[in-house]
């Protein structure tokens, strides 16, 4: 009996550092995510800590060029320079009026549509329902110690 509370008090202090020490949903702000695109259209993501960011990488950066993405510092790059860019920085050479009718039209409207953000979190409501199983077990392992059955 008193192994299973051990055992699950052990699991919950291990779950408990996991979500500490691990890059997840909680300490997002302690790493800096950087984009880097390649010549052959081939885009690299790196999640790299504050502390060690610049020590390996130096990468010019202008402050104007940082941005919060999904709560990460974001810093855009191409691998042809070693400083950053600004991905909303750019001139068109389509005219406007040629890209409001290509809007228009239905394959770019499909194309659009498929890009939708999800207004629903699936990462907090899996971690939610972890944690409400995990207590449901503590709980019958609880019950079934004062019945004496375990």
């Amino acid at each position: 009996m008193l192994y299973y509370l051990i055992a699950g008090i052990i699991l919950i202090i291990g779950v408990i550092i996991k979500l500490l020490t691990s890059r997840n949903y909680f300490n997002k702000y302690k790493y800096v995510r950087v984009v880097e695109y390649d010549e052959n259209m081939k885009i690299s993501i790196r999640y790299i800590k504050h502390q060690h960011f610049n020590k390996d990488n130096a990468i010019l950066i202008n402050p104007k060029h940082v941005y919060n993405y999904k709560g990460y510092t974001t810093i855009v790059k191409t691998n042809l320079a070693n400083e950053s860019i600004n991905p909303i920085d750019f001139e068109s050479k389509y005219p406007a009026d040629k890209y409001k009718s290509a809007i228009k039209s239905k394959v770019i409207a499909d194309t659009f549509a498929t890009l939708k953000v999800e207004k629903f979190d699936k990462l907090m409501f899996l971690l939610l329902l972890n944690a409400i199983q995990l207590i449901a077990i503590i709980y019958l392992l609880y019950m079934g110690m004062e019945k004496g059955g375990i």
